[in-house]
């Protein structure tokens, strides 16, 4: 689960592109590429995961992905919520 790629639906309504770093009761807690390697390493200077409602968090779809750029075409409900 840890490094996983989620879609998660950030302020506004933004869809965004994360890895998973934990999960705790209601929350996942969410970073990007280079604070993940950086939280794995131990580094000092890692900027901690920030936790999303487990609602807002998304499994990762290639297709979707596609879509996240034509706001014509994408909407949340083609996506399936992550399982934590």
């Amino acid at each position: 689960m840890r490094g996983e790629y989620v879609i998660v639906r950030a302020y506004g309504g933004r869809p965004l592109i994360r890895r998973v770093w934990d999960v705790g009761e209601k929350v996942v807690y969410i970073t990007n590429d280079q604070q993940l390697k950086l939280l794995i390493e131990g580094a000092g200077n890692a900027i901690g995961p920030i936790g999303f409602p487990k609602e807002d968090v998304f499994r990762y779809d290639r297709e979707i992905v596609e879509l996240l750029n034509d706001k014509q075409n994408f909407t949340w409900d083609k996506l399936k919520l992550f399982n934590c």
